[in-house]
């Protein structure tokens, strides 16, 4: 039975809370991909960990070495780490002390960044008038908003 915790919690402990009901596999894959999630900008670099995460550990039936899936929203990003594959797995080899992974599969996934997120196109004066004396007759507000946001983008190139 699991103990709950009221009170100040470690870094570790919360990122554990957060994965364990999300991860299905045993104690020993679910301790490994807890400590690759914690330690992942240093084992991929930090410019490619916003656009990858390790998605699931799986242990081969004769328990000899593992299989780590990583889920990548970038096909560039998916490419660089397949070609650099060997290296990813020396990292992580380093950071175990053993040479725990012995396999890395890709997996391309769709996601929206919270980077990626349009902002708001900001016009001249003059121009946001103008645009919106276009639109002013428009009756459908939704309507108006979507176009409102063409002609930004329309007037800003």
């Amino acid at each position: 039975m699991s103990r709950t915790s009221y009170g100040l919690q470690s870094i570790d402990q919360k990122l554990g809370n957060l994965l364990k009901p999300l991860f299905q596999g045993s104690k020993k894959e679910f301790v490994m991909i807890n400590n690759l999630a914690k330690n992942w900008e240093e084992i991929i670099g930090k410019k490619y960990a916003a656009f990858c995460y390790p998605k699931s550990v799986n242990f081969n039936k004769d328990r000899s070495g593992a299989r780590l899936t990583i889920a990548v929203y970038n096909p560039a990003v998916g490419f660089f780490l397949d070609n650099n594959s060997e290296i990813i797995l020396e990292r992580i080899a380093v950071s175990y002390g053993f040479k725990s992974i012995n396999k890395i599969i890709i997996k391309q996934e769709p996601k929206q960044l919270e980077g990626s997120s349009k902002t708001e196109i900001k016009l001249p004066k003059s121009e946001e008038e103008n645009l919106q004396q276009k639109i002013k007759d428009v009756a459908d507000p939704e309507l108006a908003r979507v176009l409102a946001e063409l002609g930004r983008e329309v007037f800003r190139k």
